[in-house]
């Protein structure tokens, strides 16, 4: 397993605070603000187009925001380069699975090390020692990976031969390959049949407590979400509407309405039990 950075972690790895960007006269994200705990997994939901990925694509430096501010730690982040980001800590995957076609499983997740590597391309040409010793730990780093979610017996397969569910791991590997201490999964769930999903969940509850990272997730498959999050944060049009546990969010007048259309102002108990097949 590759081992944590040596700087300290405290308690809230990565927070966002009064995010807003505006797109022309749109303002897609306003006063966004979350915190992800070490050891934690956070759930960001919303009904389609609230702004979510916004929200990713501005805390990895996709985006520039107009206002608010994103730290790692003691380290801002804001504004700076996604390659910056990434550096930092924070490792990303994406709605759309982003793999290597044409590299094997086991050189995917090699490539995620590339900016750790000391030597410079005449002293890889020439393959000194202390280069060979450095491409055999990487090699080591990410056969452990791969035997971590499980894909040790997919080494020599072509990346995208691999069935849908396992490339979605695969994409997960690649990432805990850079050394993060914050993951953020971009619906990683979408497409997965239900045992595919539940092995899934295990796997995040296992990246959390075996390497120690936080974890903020977007999924729209409500019932994955509130089995796996210990808090919540609900966005609609580009707003934070509701925050708290499971539970909590089911019942949020303002959450049944964003994702029924119900009257908030209205009794919402007799909705309770609908709601709660939409987002359980």
């Amino acid at each position: 397993m590759i081992p944590l950075s040596d700087r300290k972690i405290t308690n809230v790895l990565l927070k966002a605070e009064n995010l807003t960007i505006r797109f022309g006269g749109l303002v897609a994200v306003q006063n966004f603000s979350l915190s992800v705990p070490a050891k934690q997994i956070v759930g960001l939901i919303g009904p389609n187009g609230a702004g979510k990925t916004t929200v990713f694509n501005l805390m990895t430096g996709v985006y520039k925001p107009n206002e608010g501010s994103v730290h790692l730690e003691d380290l801002e982040l804001t504004a700076r380069g996604a390659h910056i980001i990434a550096r930092s800590g924070v490792a990303r995957t994406f709605q759309n699975i982003r793999l290597f076609a044409g590299l094997t499983v086991l050189e995917n997740v090699v490539a995620a090390q590339s900016w750790h590597r000391r030597g410079k391309s005449l002293a890889s040409l020439i393959s000194w020692p202390s280069v060979v010793a450095e491409e055999k730990e990487f090699l080591k780093q990410a056969k452990s990976v791969l035997a971590f979610v499980g894909l040790s017996d997919y080494e020599e397969w072509e990346a995208t031969s691999l069935p849908y569910g396992l490339q979605r791991k695969l994409e997960i590997a690649r990432a805990l390959m850079t050394r993060p201490r914050v993951l953020l999964l971009d619906e990683p769930a979408a497409g997965m049949n239900p045992t595919e999903k539940d092995e899934l969940a295990e796997l995040v509850r296992k990246i959390c407590s075996n390497y120690g990272l936080g974890v903020l997730l977007i999924e729209h498959d409500m019932k994955f979400v509130m089995n796996l999050c210990s808090q919540i944060t609900v966005l609609d049009h580009g707003e934070v509407i509701a925050v708290g546990t499971p539970s909590e969010v089911q019942k949020n007048p303002k959450v049944i309405e964003a994702y029924l259309g119900a009257d908030s102002s209205s009794d919402t108990s007799s909705l309770d039990l609908a709601t709660r097949e939409k987002l359980v």
